[in-house]
């Protein structure tokens, strides 16, 4: 019995004085960094809008909800395109939404502050679809179009490729055909909650 034992022991040892140097040889792989602020991501924003003017007398305090994708352009310089609807009701005693689907670009411009934060401000172009339901309520909407000039400033919080932050926008209507009756449009001021992911 210890006679066997011995020739296992011996054949056991041998083995792992082999595979040893083989193990040691073997390259570790290292763990890749999560994508940061410089990569190209998804992020979905959500919160409330205002309007100023005419609209926001005509109207209450409505929500968002807005798809978009980034691309970094230079270190410290990004661009969103993306998509938002927006429904806002009337004021009473009317009742109905004043809906706006708008497509837009934002360049974004802000530094990356402990390798988690980015403060940024903002500025670009959209154009919106304007569809005031039902038709039938007497207000002085219209189905029309509008062209923006979004402003916007926030903060974003990244870790490990997932980041969500603050905003605030103010969109400038520079042209608008959806209130033909209203001298005074009004602008659109949201703010919201953002989620993302870069990769």
């Amino acid at each position: 019995m210890n006679r066997r034992w011995g020739w296992w022991g011996t054949g056991a040892l041998a083995a792992a004085l082999v595979a040893s140097p083989a193990l040691a040889a073997t390259p570790r792989v290292k763990a890749q960094p999560a994508p940061g602020f410089g990569a190209a991501g998804l992020t979905v924003r959500s919160g409330v809008t205002t309007w100023s003017g005419n609209v926001g007398r005509e109207t209450g305090v409505g929500a968002f909800l807005a798809l978009l994708g980034e691309v970094p352009v230079v270190s410290g310089v990004g661009l969103e395109l993306g998509y938002e609807g927006s429904a806002n009701g009337y004021a009473e005693p009317r009742r109905g939404t004043l809906w706006r689907h708008n497509g837009g670009v934002l360049a974004k411009v802000g530094p990356t502050l402990l390798s988690q934060w980015k403060p940024f401000v903002g500025a670009g172009a959209g154009v919106s679809y304007f569809h005031p339901t039902p038709m039938d309520v007497g207000t002085a909407f219209e189905k029309g179009w509008g062209a923006e000039v979004p402003l916007a400033a926030g903060l974003e919080y990244r870790y490990s490729g997932v980041t969500a932050g603050l905003r605030a926008t103010y969109r400038v209507l520079v042209a608008r055909d959806f209130a033909p009756t209203s001298a005074d449009v009004g602008n659109l001021f949201s703010a919201d909650l953002s989620l993302g992911a870069r990769f």
